[in-house]
């Protein structure tokens, strides 16, 4: 699969992290990286553009707000020039490398990507806030997995701490040898790697299906999406089992599980005969982001009132909401609170030279929106 690139590093287009974002996250990795010395000209906003394939517009919002970070200064007709490697000058504890896998293969790999590059750009902003650098790499199949938390390996002697966006084996050794770097996982649970930090996805489910039959709501389906991994699945379908056991007079609807499991986020017409199959009054509860918003779509393509006519919940709703105007009611997990004891596990390690925790869930929260409401009365 052909993706644009930015001094290497992969562009995404997707809705989950603006392209402003990544170009911006981009020159804040070649600065920490000594691409450019204090008072050296960058490449121009023009030949930046071309070089990862957008318009200008993008590059120009990057480069305005590392202006106003510090880390860049613009002239009048000369161009674009670093001023700091750290905001207001300050000086670097030193530097956090994050690993992400590169290339993606298919359609799931690419939504991943895109995922990954958004808790990137949360990352690099945590990162900056506890004064560190970050070093990203992006590794392939073929990588030498050894390499990537050994002193002088991949990451050179100035990385002090590697947060790895996948599980990858390593020994479990939980004492650290004196050649290894401080480590820690986001990522699901994997026997292979520690200590890892993930958020309570039976939980999640558990909690966004018992709010819909709290709403009153009786008939509840539940609509895969064919990116989830099978462990996140799995998770999702427990939580949801549970609740529906937990509660008298609910009936649980499963026949869209495996004929809309295969059916792309981009195929809004080939799920269509699938909703139409669905009684007014229930409630769909969507695995991820994006099948909320293509149900959403689909069914007021074909005339179905959110929420009088059917309820639609899902998982992490947008703050801004949707383009049709309509906040989608749902679980949110919290990339802040999982970052945080990210860097938290790290400290940790660099402080004690070894880790407890094999892995730490963060509990998700509700949020509230406009497609679910209690079912009018006939």
């Amino acid at each position: 699969m052909d993706i644009s690139k930015l001094f290497e590093h992969p562009i995404t287009r997707s809705s989950q992290i603006s392209l402003a974002d990544q170009i911006h996250d981009i020159i804040c990795d070649e600065i920490y990286a000594g691409r450019w010395d204090v008072g050296e000209k960058l490449p121009s906003m023009l030949v930046i553009a071309k070089q990862c394939g957008v318009s200008s517009m993008p590059v120009k919002q990057a480069i305005d707000r590392l202006g106003k970070e510090g880390y860049l200064r613009q002239e009048k007709r000369s161009g674009v020039f670093l001023a700091s490697k750290m905001p207001e000058g300050r000086e670097p504890l030193g530097t956090i490398g994050l690993i992400l896998l590169s290339d993606p293969q298919n359609e799931k790999e690419m939504e991943f990507l895109a995922y990954e590059q958004l808790l990137l750009h949360r990352f690099i902003k945590k990162s900056e806030q506890l004064n560190y650098q970050t070093k990203v790499v992006y590794v392939g199949p073929n990588q030498n997995w050894d390499e990537l938390n050994r002193k002088g390996g991949i990451f050179g002697n100035d990385v002090v701490g590697v947060i790895s966006l996948f599980p990858f084996h390593r020994k479990q050794k939980q004492t650290l040898t004196a050649d290894q770097i401080p480590m820690v996982f986001w990522c699901e649970p994997d026997h292979r790697c520690g200590p890892c930090v993930i958020s309570d996805y039976e939980a999640a489910f558990y909690t966004l299906t018992l709010h819909a039959i709290q709403k009153g709501r009786r008939r509840i389906a539940i609509v895969p999406c064919p990116l989830l991994t099978p462990y996140v699945y799995d998770c999702y379908l427990r939580g949801y089992h549970r609740a529906v056991s937990d509660c008298e007079g609910v009936e649980s609807r499963e026949d869209l599980l495996e004929r809309a499991a295969t059916i792309s986020l981009r195929d809004t017409a080939g799920l269509l005969p699938l909703l139409q199959e669905i009684p007014n009054e229930t409630t769909l509860i969507c695995m991820s982001l994006l099948r909320s918003e293509q149900v959403i779509n689909g069914l007021t393509a074909s005339g179905r009132r959110i929420p009088e006519n059917i309820g639609v919940i899902g998982t992490n709703p947008p703050e801004k909401g949707f383009p049709n105007g309509q906040y989608l009611t749902g679980i949110r997990f919290s990339p802040e609170d999982e970052i945080d004891m990210c860097m938290h596990l790290l400290r940790e390690q660099m402080v004690y030279r070894k880790w407890k925790v094999s892995t730490l869930m963060i509990t998700p929260y509700m949020a509230e929106g406009d497609t679910l409401e209690p079912p009018f009365s006939k």
